[in-house]
């Protein structure tokens, strides 16, 4: 299958599908793809689809043009007034965060220019991260008087520490793509000219992969933190599922016949 550029109806999204990957790109590069009230329900309405898309394996979440996303759009803020509406406001964000979190296939988010505040949060409710050498996070809530949102405080300490975590939201600091990858915040680095080939490459890996269980880690790991004895329980069901599906049928005798699986994610 060749890639195709669509909208597919959407206003402020532009997709690329290739075999099992589908790549979701925020399309509103002359406000460096800020995540204003009308995208979020876009990208809400996009994963929730995909969670009975079986053509789809595996996810790629980008931003279209020089940058990922530069987070919230200040200016519709100024039409907030009170706690209540702000109230509000959030709860779409974490609506799509969730979205995220609950689609049980993998998405990479791939990270050119800047990820910033919400973007960042974009970022980490992702399951895994590339980014280019000259990606740049910023943990922008504070330098506008704001608080992190759309689950920073859940993702962020789990990935760089408490330590790294404080300093980074209360100085309102930045990271490198290089910082970050030390941090442990994302996963791989790639030169920007090699970025859209090697997250392809990596997410069409993933589509090839055993997808009931690719899901049933994402949906473990996405529940940390618990105590020993329930993580025992959680694994024990969700072992029991995967044990008898038709990948983990097809990877035993792929290993036992000495051969490359054919994973068809049953």
């Amino acid at each position: 299958m060749s890639r195709t550029v669509d909208n597919r109806g959407y206003a402020k999204l532009l997709f690329e599908q290739e075999d099992a990957v589908l790549k979701v790109m925020i399309n509103i590069p002359e406000k460096r793809n800020a995540l204003d009230m009308e995208i979020r329900p876009e990208l809400i309405d996009v994963f929730q689809k995909l969670q009975g898309d079986s053509s789809v394996r595996a996810v790629i979440l980008a931003g279209a043009g020089e940058h990922f996303s530069g987070g919230g759009d200040l200016r519709s803020m100024q039409e907030v007034s009170g706690p209540v509406a702000a109230y509000d406001r959030l709860k779409s964000g974490q609506r799509l965060v969730r979205s995220m979190v609950e689609l049980p296939k993998p998405i990479i988010a791939s990270v050119d220019g800047v990820a910033a505040g919400a973007g960042v949060s974009l970022v980490l409710a992702s399951d895994l991260v590339i980014a280019s050498d000259r990606a740049k996070f910023l943990f922008s809530f504070v330098k506008v008087g704001l608080a992190p949102d759309w689950g920073q405080y859940f993702f962020l300490p789990l990935r760089v520490g408490m330590a790294r975590c404080k300093q980074l939201m209360m100085e309102g600091g930045s990271l490198t793509s290089q910082e970050a990858l030390e941090a442990g915040m994302i996963n791989r680095i790639a030169p920007a000219a090699e970025l859209e080939a090697q997250t392809w490459d990596w997410a069409q890996s993933l589509a090839r992969g055993a997808t009931r269980a690719q899901a049933s880690i994402k949906a473990a790991l996405n529940c940390w933190p618990m105590n020993l004895a329930s993580y025992l329980e959680l694994e024990a069901n969700i072992q029991a599922v995967v044990l008898s599906s038709d990948d983990h049928r097809e990877g035993r005798d792929a290993f036992l016949e000495k051969r490359k699986p054919n994973f068809q994610g049953k």
